[in-house]
């Protein structure tokens, strides 16, 4: 292997892309699954006599139409979470593989230049 296939395998180890579509899946099924286990939790362990399940958990309600403390709540819940990690996942993907290849780019971009500035 030459220098330069060398330099380039290194390269592409050290700056792996992320798979959008793979870190969108899991970032949906985790939030979805933790605010529906949250809000089952809540459901399960009961209020005292006279007083509000989880009434802090309530408030996401005022974000998510339809979202409360109940059985069907945990799934609108889920679903929604589902969908927002989906959002967050995608992004960050995309995100962190445009900085790494603008990155990439650059560092191949002076490397060439400082090369071309000692021939």
């Amino acid at each position: 292997m030459d220098k330069s296939n060398q330099d380039k395998a290194i390269l592409m180890a050290s700056f792996a892309k992320m798979d959008p579509v793979a870190l969108a899946a899991a970032f949906g099924g985790i939030w979805g699954l933790l605010i529906f286990v949250a809000t089952s939790l809540l459901l399960i362990q009961g209020a005292a006599e006279g007083q509000e399940i989880g009434p802090h958990l309530a408030l996401l309600g005022i974000y998510l139409p339809g979202y409360e403390v109940t059985w069907s709540g945990a799934v609108l819940g889920a679903f929604y979470f589902g969908v927002m990690g989906i959002i967050a996942g995608l992004v960050i993907a995309t995100l962190w593989n445009l900085t790494h290849y603008i990155y990439i780019v650059l560092t191949v971009a002076r490397a060439v230049w400082w090369k071309m500035m000692a021939d």
